[in-house]
């Protein structure tokens, strides 16, 4: 060791060195499908450890709900999305990190050592002091929360149609950023005129970190979905059927068959044996190469980083950032093998994007702001292409194709089908 730094790899290791990436989100897993475009990297290792065994596109993980997208296209299978790659896939949970030793162990028992180490471990709820949040609210994350939220839906609409004078399905959606707004127009488009929709938001508005054009779009697609708006409104309680909400110095008791919580996450806890820098929020400290403060072959990306601009503007915690960071730490990677400097890391913000309910969108970029089906066009192309891989990509947009074609073509002669049950896509 020198100046407090861990050694670069030697000439041996430099030649065919061991790459572990932690996590298998889109930080984790775009890295290791961006390390595959370098030629020198071939003979290397390159292993990721993830315990789920399938990926999770959460950006369009609402269209599950109104059976836009199919589970394939959403929640593809690392095996699949791996084959053919130099990448070695460890189904198991990183327990520990010695930054020292260069060593990670896994939850299967085993411990390996790297040269180069990506930490990609994302985010997690962020614990919150609600009686019931725990034991009552349904979050939508994961590949598991979606399956749950679809099942619990479709019940409701079973449950409803069996009674003799049938009551409307209320739900409740917590929070008013980007998720909560998506969650809230796509429940309302699968209801339809059997239940309500209420979105609950703390502060003065909706969508307060996106541009004012979009809060407009967003808030003409709840009233068009007769979706009720509650602003500066906090959540007191939270029971199986109801949801207690506090308005100034008033409480109220409103009833909820289904709350859906789309309220705040923070990252997941520091895996490594020695304490490194990290900012109010939990997020590790990097320099503007994505590497650990501290330690050359270290790199943080995604929601556990603090990552800086020149200026010290702080890159978001979307996808957007993420994939443009894989990119770049894959480059740095690819770089320092051959003994070559690190670059700094500049985010681009190319636009924000929103799904608002079935066959609407919002979108703006640039300065210019589209709503509607256009906007819902461009969206669904654009996350196409973002997919994990160029075979799944050509999959989901040879179906996305079909589908339009079929929308905007006569059936020649063809029984048109009858329409699918809501209640029957999960």
């Amino acid at each position: 060791m020198s100046d407090g730094l861990p050694d670069r790899p030697s000439t041996e290791s430099q030649s065919s060195p061991h790459i572990c990436i932690i996590g298998g989100g889109f930080g984790g897993l775009y890295t290791a499908i961006y390390l595959q475009k370098y030629r020198h990297l071939k003979s290397c290792r390159i292993t990721l450890v993830e315990p789920d065994d399938q990926f999770v596109f959460f950006p369009m993980m609402y269209e599950l709900i109104t059976n836009e997208l199919k589970q394939w296209e959403l929640f593809p299978t690392y095996s699949r999305l791996l084959a053919g790659t130099t990448v070695q896939w460890q189904q198991a949970h990183a327990e520990t990190v010695d930054l020292e030793q260069q060593t990670v162990s896994i939850s299967i028992g085993e411990t390996f050592t790297y040269d180069y180490l990506v930490l990609a471990t994302g985010a997690q709820g962020r614990p919150m002091n609600i009686p019931g949040l725990d034991q009552h609210a349904q979050t939508f994350r994961s590949f598991q929360d979606a399956l749950t939220l679809n099942e619990r839906l479709a019940s409701l609409v079973r449950a409803q149609a069996v009674q003799s004078y049938p009551e409307p399905i209320t739900i409740m959606a917590v929070g008013g950023g980007p998720s909560g707004v998506e969650l809230a127009c796509k429940v309302a488009d699968y209801l339809g005129d059997r239940g309500t929709v209420t979105l609950i938001e703390n502060g003065p508005f909706l969508l307060s970190s996106m541009p004012k054009g979009l809060r407009q779009q967003a808030n003409r697609a709840l009233a068009k979905r007769r979706v009720t708006v509650m602003i500066e409104t906090s959540v007191a309680e939270i029971g199986a059927t109801t949801v207690t909400i506090r308005v100034g110095d008033s409480t109220a008791t409103l009833p909820s068959q289904l709350t859906l919580w789309a309220v705040g996450t923070q990252p997941r806890p520091w895996l490594g044996e020695q304490s490194v820098k990290h900012n109010n929020y939990g997020q590790r400290s990097t320099r503007r190469t994505l590497q650990l403060v501290d330690y050359d072959n270290v790199f943080v990306l995604g929601d556990s980083a603090d990552v800086r601009g020149p200026k010290g503007e702080i890159a978001p915690n979307t996808a957007q950032a993420a994939f443009q960071a894989a990119s770049l730490v894959a480059s740095n990677l690819a770089a320092m093998a051959k003994g070559q400097s690190p670059k700094p890391f500049n985010y681009m913000h190319l636009g924000d994007m929103i799904t608002l309910g079935v066959g609407d969108a919002g979108l703006h970029s640039f300065g210019i702001t589209l709503g509607g089906r256009l906007a819902a066009l461009i969206r669904r192309g654009v996350e196409d292409f973002r997919m994990p891989t160029r075979r799944h990509q050509l999959k989901v947009g040879l179906r996305a194709l079909g589908d339009l074609l079929r929308a905007l073509l006569p059936p020649w002669g063809k029984r048109p089908s009858a329409p699918v049950s809501q209640s029957s896509f999960h």
